[in-house]
Order: C-alpha cells, then structure tokens, then sequence
C-alpha cells in the first residue's frame, strides 16, 4: 500500500512542499494529494503589484503540477481529524473525506486587526486576491490624488516599500483610516 500524503493548500509552502516531495519520492511508494479551495496559484507576495494595478498572473494549478504525479482536489477543507486520520473536504460534487499517513497543513495565515476598532471597516490588505482587488478597486477610484490606503500588519512589506510597482501618480503614499484624513495629509506642505 502506498503512503498517502495530503498537503492542505497550494500557495507557496503547499505547492513547494508538495513539487519537493513529488520529486524526491518514488511514485511507487508515494501518493501526494493536494487540496485547495480555488483552481489557481495566488502568488500573494505579489499582491501589492496587482492592488497598485500591475497584471499578475494566476497560473493553474492543474498545469502547475502537470507532470508530477501529484493528484490536486479543488475542495475546501472543513474538518481534519486525526485520531482517524482523515480530513473532511467540501466540494461541488458534495465533498467527502481524504485518508492520510502524513498530513502537511499549509492554508496560509489570516489578517489579525488586534481588536484595534475601525481596523475591520476602514484599512485594507493584501493577502488573497478578492481582497487585493478591494484594494486595486479603491485606488483606480481615488484617480489622480496622491492617496494610499493604510495596509494591515501581514503586509508590512508594501508599506515599507510604499513606491515598488506603484505607478507615477501614486508614489506619494499616505496611511489613513479614511479618506478625509488622507486628503488632508496628502496636500503638499509648504
């Protein structure tokens, strides 16, 4: 019987975890299956270029492991449990369960407001592509004003290279709970 790998999500940890083991495995002592809730690669480090306006592609996972030996289950995992072994997906097909000897779990982080009020409502993030498009949606409506909405603490690094893949107009960031304060700070200082 082969040891059956499940790997829980195909971002970056996921889908190199999974291509590493694929490659240095035997297909014939090994069977890797990958879960993920969406059927492209989000290359969420590069978010902040598609919020700011860049194209960003989103290969398919189906092509990302073509190849590999590596089985990919388009589910959404809602329940994992070990004392069986087993972890509960959801799926347009209704879902089931997915037997494991070694389970990896890499379905990524979450954005952490800290109980700070306003934080939820009125700033914005970078980690999935629905929620970079709120933010590329926000910036293309703020037109030519030098505007920049406050990112959250995951993702530090674009607010400390605010400029990176920004176009001109937008290379003067400002970080505000709303749009008001971001007026009134981006007025040049005399």
């Amino acid at each position: 019987m082969k040891h059956r790998i499940v790997v829980l999500g195909a971002g970056y940890a996921g889908a190199y975890a999974a291509g590493t083991l694929a490659r240095r495995l035997s297909p014939a002592g090994t069977e890797i299956t990958v879960v993920n809730a969406e059927p492209e690669f989000v290359q969420r480090m590069r978010l902040h270029q598609f919020a700011a306006g860049r194209t960003i592609e989103a290969p398919r996972l189906t092509d990302v492991f073509a190849g590999t030996g590596i089985r990919l289950r388009l589910a959404r995992v809602t329940a994992v449990a070990p004392e069986r072994r087993v972890v509960t997906v959801a799926d347009a097909d209704g879902g089931g369960e997915l037997g494991y000897d070694t389970l990896l779990y890499a379905l990524g982080s979450r954005v952490a407001d800290h109980g700070v009020p306003g934080v939820a409502e009125h700033a914005f993030h970078v980690t999935s592509r629905p929620a970079a498009s709120r933010l590329r949606e926000r910036l293309d409506a703020l037109g030519e004003r030098n505007e920049f909405a406050g990112i959250l603490r995951t993702s530090l690094w674009t607010t400390s290279h605010p400029t990176f893949g920004l176009p001109r107009r937008r290379r003067h960031p400002v970080v505000a709970s709303d749009a008001s304060a971001a007026n009134a700070a981006s007025r040049p200082s005399r």
